[in-house]
């Protein structure tokens, strides 16, 4: 067995466990986070001041080496004028998200055709928000 098969051997086994997934979600969810403060054009000094907190715990959160509950990120959220939007999916199953603003009242809405040939199974669609919607699109 080379390095490589080795290599993903591991990475199989990891995926069994609790930990992986865990630490997943969090890079995924700091990673947004830092696009969010991008798009923003937020610092850290910013956002903490915004959560009433000390730039070391926006530190904190930014290593990633934190648990954090959905209170901290939901008040995260609103001090970036996003909204939280939590999703479990299906094991196994994939999901893209698309973020849009939807038309204005005089504009043409935005379609979101779904067709299960185009998909080869059932496709399921979760919309929120009031002003602007976000679709979980999951196949």
């Amino acid at each position: 067995m080379n390095a490589s098969d080795r290599f993903n051997a591991i990475q199989e086994q990891a995926r069994e466990t609790d930990t992986y997934w865990v630490e997943k979600a969090i890079i995924e969810c700091t990673e947004e986070m830092v696009a969010r403060m991008e798009d923003a054009g937020l610092n850290r000094s910013e956002l903490a001041r915004r959560l009433g907190k000390k730039p070391a715990f926006v530190t904190k959160l930014l290593r990633g080496n934190n648990n954090f509950t959905f209170e901290t990120a939901v008040k995260i959220a609103r001090a970036l004028d996003t909204e939280f939007v939590p999703h479990l999916r299906p094991k196994g199953w994939k999901t893209q998200w698309m973020d849009y603003s939807p038309p204005k009242p005089e504009e043409s809405p935005i379609p979101l055709n779904l067709k299960k040939q185009e998909y080869g199974q059932d496709v399921s669609a979760v919309a929120t928000g009031d002003e602007n919607e976000t679709f979980a699109l999951t196949a």
